[in-house]
Parts: structure tokens; C-alpha cells; sequence
């Protein structure tokens, strides 16, 4: 019995959660976008998606993360903004190749 529990202990030790990365690039696409808002008061990611692509035109990497913030943020004018940001990830999530915010 001690055996089997010990053998279901190391089971559930060495799967891999890989909800935790991309909880952990959301985080880290959330504070890219924020990063080029100047003077922002208050962000407010309002849509998040989070997808693959399959075509990206530089042919050395293949099948970059792509994730996708709506966001709304009140400017220093204290006018409210909607914006789209977009946050370009390596294929193994670890590294921003690139990001910018679009007009929503």
C-alpha cells in the first residue's frame, strides 16, 4: 500500500501544469501593453484570447504564441480609451518578440 500512494505521489509530482505558463504570459502581455500607455490612470483588460500562427514572416521561427488584450484605460485627460494590444511570444512562451496596441 505504501508503495502504490509513494508510486501516485511521484505521478501527480511530475505532471506538468501548463495552465500556470500561460497564466504567467498573461500576466507578463498585460504588463507589455501597460508598459507603452503613457500616463495611464486606470487599465482594464476587457477581452484576452490567446492563439497560434500558423504563417509569421520571419521564417526562422515557426508557430508563434500570439495573445490578443482588449483593454480599456483612462488617459491623463481623463478620457476613456478602448484599444487592442497585441503580444507576440516565441513558440515556447518564454520570450516577447514583439508587441503594439491597435484601435479597437
Amino acid at each position: 500500500m505504501r508503495y502504490l500512494l509513494l508510486l501516485l505521489l511521484v505521478i501527480l509530482i511530475g505532471c506538468e501544469n501548463h495552465s500556470f505558463e500561460s497564466d504567467k504570459r498573461q500576466i507578463v502581455a498585460k504588463n507589455e501593453i501597460r508598459s507603452q500607455l503613457r500616463k495611464a490612470r486606470s487599465f482594464d483588460v476587457t477581452a484576452f484570447k490567446e492563439d497560434v500562427i500558423d504563417i509569421y514572416p520571419d521564417t526562422t521561427i515557426k508557430h508563434p504564441l500570439r495573445y490578443t488584450l482588449d483593454f480599456s484605460y483612462t488617459d491623463s485627460l481623463g478620457q476613456k480609451q478602448s484599444k487592442r494590444g497585441i503580444v507576440i511570444f516565441t513558440p515556447d512562451g518564454k520570450s516577447v518578440l514583439s508587441s503594439h496596441i491597435e484601435q479597437e
